[in-house]
C-alpha cells in the first residue's frame, strides 16, 4: 500500500527548540565587569603588537556594501560616535602578554567627555562590534575608569597580537574561497540562498555552550566559518559578515525563545526585510522553516527584545538597535519554491513536469503549496491519505516520463508538514 510517513508535527518547526542553552550571552560586553574594574591601569604602557588591517575579497560578481553601520547610525552624541571610531582603531593593537583573567589588553579608548558614562560605553561596544563582525577577537570584558573630564576604557582580545594576524589570515582566506565560489547571475534571493547553505554546510550548532568563557569561538563569525561550530551569535555574524559582501544588507536581531537568549537576522531582499533564522534552519526537518518569514510567524516561537532606549542603566539588559518591520513573504522559501495548487486536476500538468525536473536533478525534496482558499486538511488527505491519492498519482505519471533509472519510489515517503505556510516537503527516494 502506498504511505507517506509525518517526519515532524504541524507545529512550526518544533523539532528545532530543543538547544539545551541560551544562545548567546545575555550580557555580552558586561560579563565579569566588576572583577577586572580594579585592575584598571590609566597608564598605557603595555606592548602592543599593530595588527595589518587586512580585509576579504569580495565576490567578482556582486558589489559588496562598503560597511555595517546600522549601530554607528543609531549612536546619539557625538562623544559616543568618537567612542566607536576609537574602538576601531585600539582593536588592531593587541598585547602579547595575558592579564589574569586570560585575555589580552588591547589599545585603550579615551573619551574626552566628563558626561560619557559606563552605559555609553556599553552602547558603543557593542554597536561597534555588531557592525564589524570580522573583528572576531574583541573579549566580552571591558574594563573602565574616569580621570577628571577623561573616561577611559580598557577592551580586551581572546587572542595575543600574533595569534590574531595568525588567524586574522586563516579567517581571510575562508572568506576569500567562499566569495570566489559564488556562482555569477543569481538574484538576490538565490544568492541569499547560496550563503545560508554555505554557512549550514560549514558550520554545526554548538550544543550545551552557555558562555565564550574558553569557547569564545562558537560566539564568532571564525567559528562559524573556520572552527566548523558556532552558537546563534556566531551564526547570525557569519551571516551578516558574508550577506553584506555581496551586497545584501543583513543585520541582527536579539531576542529570545520561551527562556533562552537567542540572536537572528534581519535581511533586506527586493526592498523588502525578512527574518532569517540559519540556527534554527541548520537542525533535522528544519527545511528553510525560518528562510525570509514575517515577523507574524517569527513572533510565534520567537520574542523580539525591545530597541534600546537610553535611560541611564534601567535599560534592557537584552535589546535591539536596529529593527525593521519585516511584513511581506515575498521572499519566502514556501512562496518562492514550491509548486503551487489551487485546483488538483488543473495542476496535474505542472506538477508532473516539476516532479520530471525534480527527478532528473535527483532532488531529495519536493515542496507543494496550497492555495489560501482550499482547506488545508482536506488537501492533505486527498493528496496523501484518501482517494484520488493525488501525490501518489502525480508520481506515477512522472514515472511514464522517466527513464527507469530516475524513477521515483511510489511506495513510500516521508513527509514534513508546514501548516503555517500552507504547504508540504516530500521526501523523493528513487527506486
Amino acid at each position: 500500500m502506498n504511505t507517506f510517513i509525518k517526519a515532524v508535527s504541524t507545529a512550526l518547526c518544533i523539532s528545532t527548540l530543543a538547544f539545551s542553552g541560551g544562545c548567546f550571552l545575555n550580557d555580552t560586553i558586561n560579563d565579569a565587569r566588576g572583577q577586572l574594574f580594579e585592575t584598571i591601569n590609566f597608564d598605557d604602557d603595555s606592548k602592543y603588537t599593530e595588527i595589518q588591517q587586512t580585509e576579504s575579497v569580495n565576490s567578482p560578481y556582486y558589489t559588496s556594501n562598503s560597511v555595517i553601520s546600522k549601530g554607528y547610525d543609531y549612536l546619539q552624541t557625538e562623544s559616543q560616535r568618537q567612542c566607536y571610531s576609537s574602538i576601531g582603531e585600539a582593536a588592531y593593537r593587541v598585547s602579547e602578554t595575558a592579564n589574569e583573567f586570560g585575555l589580552y589588553p588591547i589599545g585603550k579608548v579615551t573619551v574626552q567627555d566628563k558626561t560619557f558614562t559606563e552605559r555609553d560605553a556599553e552602547l558603543c561596544i557593542k554597536t561597534y562590534t555588531m557592525d564589524h563582525p570580522g573583528v572576531f577577537w574583541i573579549a566580552n570584558r571591558y574594563t573602565y575608569g574616569a580621570a577628571g573630564n577623561q573616561f577611559i576604557i580598557q577592551l580586551y582580545s581572546f587572542l595575543s597580537g600574533t595569534d590574531c594576524r595568525t588567524q586574522m589570515i586563516i579567517f581571510n582566506d575562508t572568506i576569500n574561497g567562499i566569495m570566489t565560489s559564488i556562482p555569477k547571475g543569481l538574484n538576490q534571493y538565490h544568492l541569499e540562498k547560496y550563503i545560508h547553505d554555505v554557512i549550514m554546510d560549514k558550520s554545526v550548532y554548538a550544543d550545551g555552550i552557555v558562555t565564550a568563557d574558553g569557547s569564545w569561538e562558537e560566539f564568532s563569525a571564525y567559528g562559524a566559518l573556520v572552527k566548523g561550530s558556532a552558537v546563534c551569535e556566531g551564526y547570525s555574524h557569519a551571516a551578516a559578515l558574508l550577506l553584506n559582501k555581496v551586497g545584501i544588507e543583513c543585520y541582527y536581531i536579539n531576542g529570545s525563545s520561551e527562556t533562552e537568549s537567542h540572536m537572528w537576522n534581519c535581511v533586506k531582499i527586493d526592498g523588502n526585510w525578512y527574518n532569517l533564522d540559519i540556527t534554527w534552519d541548520d537542525s533535522e526537518n528544519a527545511y528553510y522553516h525560518y528562510f525570509n518569514v514575517p515577523d507574524s510567524i517569527i513572533k510565534r516561537d520567537h520574542t523580539i527584545a525591545p530597541l534600546f532606549e537610553y535611560v541611564g542603566n534601567t535599560a534592557e539588559e537584552v535589546y535591539n538597535i536596529f529593527l525593521p518591520e519585516c511584513n511581506s513573504d515575498s521572499a519566502n522559501f514556501f512562496v518562492v519554491e514550491s509548486t503551487f495548487i489551487d485546483d488538483f486536476e488543473n495542476c496535474r500538468e505542472v506538477m508532473v513536469n516539476d516532479l520530471i525536473e525534480a527527478a532528473k536533478n535527483r532532488d531529495t525534496e519536493f515542496t507543494v503549496r496550497f492555495e489560501s482558499s482550499m482547506d488545508f486538511n482536506e488537501s492533505m488527505d486527498l493528496m496523501f491519505n484518501k482517494d484520488p491519492y493525488y501525490m501518489f498519482s502525480y508520481i506515477s505519471d512522472a514515472n511514464e516520463q522517466l527513464e527507469k533509472s530516475e524513477q521515483i519510489n511510489d511506495q513510500n515517503a516521508s513527509i514534513i508538514i508546514l501548516e503555517s505556510f500552507r504547504s508540504v516537503v516530500v521526501k523523493l527516494t528513487y527506486k
